[in-house]
């Protein structure tokens, strides 16, 4: 009997260990507390140089938009002109960066969806993608999205770039919407021609029966009144060989993918797009989306405070769990066996609060391993 006790008290220590591993298993490689805003997106080059965006969009601040982590703290990049407000026109200077994507080159795309807390109006030329070569810290392109694709409604979230189809690649964009706007956006790099699918289709729109739980609290969607952030496509992801795109709804529970030989076809008439549009099934509630050299796919699963690997035999597996500082997983970016996620907390705005800014700086970058 007394044996059976001590392995029952062994196997409960044995799980306990595993739990905390679990939990523990990350390295905090930045923490940032104001006057430094709050950051989002996240991509890293292939000497691992690590850089940060920091969006207006909920807070207008008057802070630096885009930095590089050097020792731990953020520095303005590439320059201070170019990432502070400014007086210039909208389309020489970063407004709101949200989704960033770092390509083979190591060229860093910024996605900017050019709106300010407060402010209703996206103005012309704060919507766009630029691209800046980090080694030189030029900016090699800027690609605006106008009018009639652009709306005050839209909320150009996060991004891909492929550089298999057009001249100088295509850029793909999950517009997750401000309002009730829904889209995926292409753009083809070298025309800057500019093209919007899906538009409030049932792939990129919200799941108006999702009910989720946040830090242990059960949460309904509500348009009207958000107690948590909503919305239609934001996490998106490609494939190795740049064939398939891969997005999420944040407000919903399916992955949904699309073969890039039809969503670069400009002469693909509607119904063929969303034809060609595949349900690949239920995954976790997240927002940002990262994958790897393999295929695998991994998200920021923000129920389960965790981060989640899809491998590409379509099974889920736990990555790292922490209740108390994975509150609401972000931005993530993979290299060199590394995942990336910047840790927001965006569900404890003041928006979703009844005006109580509930944040707890400091707000953590973190890096996992992916095996």
């Amino acid at each position: 009997m007394k044996y059976f006790f001590k392995l029952a008290i062994f196997s409960l220590l044995t799980i306990n260990i595993h739990t905390a591993m679990a939990q523990n298993d990350y390295e905090v490689i930045a923490r940032i507390a104001p006057p430094d805003p709050d950051m989002s997106g996240i991509a890293v080059s292939s000497d691992n140089r690590v850089f940060l965006g920091f969006p207006r969009h909920a807070d207008n601040h008057t802070a630096f938009a885009l930095a590089e982590l050097v020792d731990g703290k953020p520095i303005p990049f590439p320059n201070k002109d170019y990432v502070y407000p400014s007086t210039k026109p909208y389309a020489d200077w970063l407004v709101s960066p949200h989704g960033m994507y770092m390509d083979t080159r190591d060229v860093l795309w910024v996605l900017d969806d050019g709106k300010r807390s407060g402010i209703k109006e996206i103005p012309e030329g704060a919507a766009k993608v630029v691209a800046i070569d980090i080694k030189t810290g030029k900016i090699v392109h800027s690609l605006v999205i106008g009018k009639p694709i652009l709306s005050d409604d839209a909320h150009y979230n996060d991004l891909r770039v492929d550089l298999t189809h057009g001249e100088q690649g295509t850029v793909y964009i999950a517009n997750s919407g401000f309002g009730e706007y829904f889209s995926l956006v292409v753009i083809d790099v070298a025309s800057g021609k500019v093209r919007q699918v899906l538009l409030n289709h049932y792939s990129t729109s919200p799941d108006i029966d999702f009910m989720g739980f946040l830090e242990g609290q059960a949460h309904v969607y509500n348009f009207k009144n958000p107690t948590f952030p909503i919305g239609g496509a934001d996490g998106i992801s490609i494939s190795p060989d740049s064939k398939t795109l891969y997005w999420t709804s944040i407000t919903g529970r399916k992955l949904y993918s699309i073969a890039t030989d039809v969503l670069c076809d400009a002469e693909a008439s509607n119904q063929q797009v969303i034809k060609a549009v595949k349900d690949l099934g239920e995954r976790p509630a997240c927002d940002g989306l990262a994958e790897d050299e393999q295929g695998n796919i991994y998200f920021g699963a923000f129920e389960q405070q965790s981060i989640i690997k899809r491998t590409t035999d379509g099974q889920y597996h736990l990555l790292a769990h922490d209740k108390d500082n994975f509150v609401w997983p972000d931005g993530l970016a993979y290299r060199n066996g590394y995942v990336y996620v910047t840790l927001g907390q965006w569900n404890r705005l003041p928006g979703f609060n009844g005006g109580k800014d509930l944040r707890k700086p400091p707000f953590l970058v973190v890096r996992i391993k992916s095996e």
